[in-house]
């Protein structure tokens, strides 16, 4: 059966950028292309660490799936690293590889940064709904990435709000699944900050009180 993909590569996108027509390369191609997910794999473990901040397991190869998820400018750059290496056991000439090298590394240390002092520390998302609102409206916060099975701390404009569930907790893989809360009265047209803590840090949002 043929493999179409595996780790971050793309057996078809490898092929379109080769300009194959048939499959006589494929199993030459499968092998590089295990080079490159190991070689990815090393690079990105040196960056997040083999444990997030909760002390989760950072799974990889990196999925749509896992914490982080795969950004998907890195399978574009997978592809390319295989391809590069292709064509560096063909000509001999490391230009193209040392460039699609040089590649990886730079994003990898604008995504992960070059080193780490700590662990990985998941990127944290809030979202409200509606998004603006007048006094005593009534509002949907769903989040993720957060401690898993734990009470989080909840704030509007500074001050601990009534939520409904009254106690906002996580699952097992730190998803804040839904809560409400009202707006209070009085308060201020303008700019609010809503506030989402555990244990470990937060993230802050602003809401438009209409």
């Amino acid at each position: 059966m043929l493999l179409l993909s595996t780790g971050y590569c793309e057996y078809d996108t490898i092929k379109i950028k080769l300009r194959l027509d048939d499959n006589s390369m494929r199993d030459e191609i499968q092998i590089i292309m295990q080079d490159i997910n190991d070689l990815i794999n090393n690079r990105v473990r040196a960056k997040l660490g083999s444990h997030n901040i909760y002390g989760a397991p950072i799974i990889l190869p990196l999925t749509f799936n896992t914490s982080p998820k795969i950004p998907l400018e890195l399978k574009g750059i997978a592809n390319d690293l295989v391809v590069a290496k292709i064509r560096l056991q063909n000509s001999e000439k490391p230009l193209l590889w040392d460039s699609a090298v040089r590649v990886l590394d730079n994003y990898l240390e604008k995504v992960y940064g070059w080193t780490r002092d700590k662990p990985f520390e998941p990127i944290r998302t809030l979202t409200t709904s509606p998004v603006t609102g007048v006094a005593s409206a009534v509002v949907t916060i769903t989040g993720s990435l957060f401690e898993p099975n734990t009470e989080l701390t909840f704030s509007f404009d500074g001050i601990e709000v009534v939520t409904t569930p009254v106690k906002v907790t996580t699952n097992n893989v730190g998803d804040v699944v839904s809560f409400t809360f009202v707006v209070p009265t009085p308060t201020a047209t303008g700019k609010r900050e809503i506030k989402l803590f555990d244990s470990l840090g937060g993230i802050i949002i602003t809401f438009l009180v209409t």
